[in-house]
């Protein structure tokens, strides 16, 4: 089981007693709202959360947590015939408005990359989002990812097909970053 222990967030597998803390917030999440788009049903999230915290699929999926409790999810993918080996596409989600915003989504979005780069051979990092979630195109960038346009028309929505903004981070770019940081 897969643990990435950063200075204010834990990424770890979701344990079996947060099931409802997990469907809540996805059953709260806007219905076509081009950003929430995994499930809502019990059963896939029980699923999920059985296989959190290993790769499965491709596929590799933690809670986060902070100060004691569960404040979101984040995985890593990297599914085969998708896309190229060592690329690693994440997605982030904090479940309630009074987390976001605090930089927890942030911590979780650089630790996730560092174990992946650093324990999955990672070549790529990317992460794409809706071009008007101005919170996570400022987490990417300050986190160093580059941006490298946008995919027009990506993500389904009841409103219609969204625009979405790609970054990346290479392991040249990732490594050069830590060098200046220290």
């Amino acid at each position: 089981m897969t643990r990435v222990v950063g200075a204010r967030v834990t990424l770890r597998a979701f344990r079996e007693d947060e099931f409802d803390r997990v469907l809540q917030a996805a059953q709260a999440a806007p219905v076509g709202d081009g950003i929430h788009w995994g499930p809502r049903d019990p059963e896939p999230i029980r699923q999920k959360i059985e296989a959190s915290g290993t790769w499965h699929e491709g596929w590799i999926e933690f809670a986060i947590e902070a100060e004691g409790r569960v404040v979101g999810e984040i995985q890593a993918r990297s599914i085969r015939r998708a896309m190229p080996q060592g690329v690693f596409e994440l997605g982030v989600e904090i479940y309630d408005q009074a987390d976001r915003r605090r930089g927890l989504g942030a911590e979780a979005v650089k630790e996730i990359t560092a174990y992946l780069f650093r324990d999955e051979a990672a070549s790529r990092v990317q992460v794409s989002t809706d071009v008007e979630n101005v919170g996570m195109r400022a987490v990417a960038e300050r986190l160093g990812f580059t941006f490298e346009g946008v995919q027009r028309g990506f993500m389904p929505s009841s409103a219609g097909p969204r625009d979405y903004a790609m970054y990346g981070v290479t392991r040249a770019d990732h490594e050069q970053q830590a060098t200046r940081t220290g």
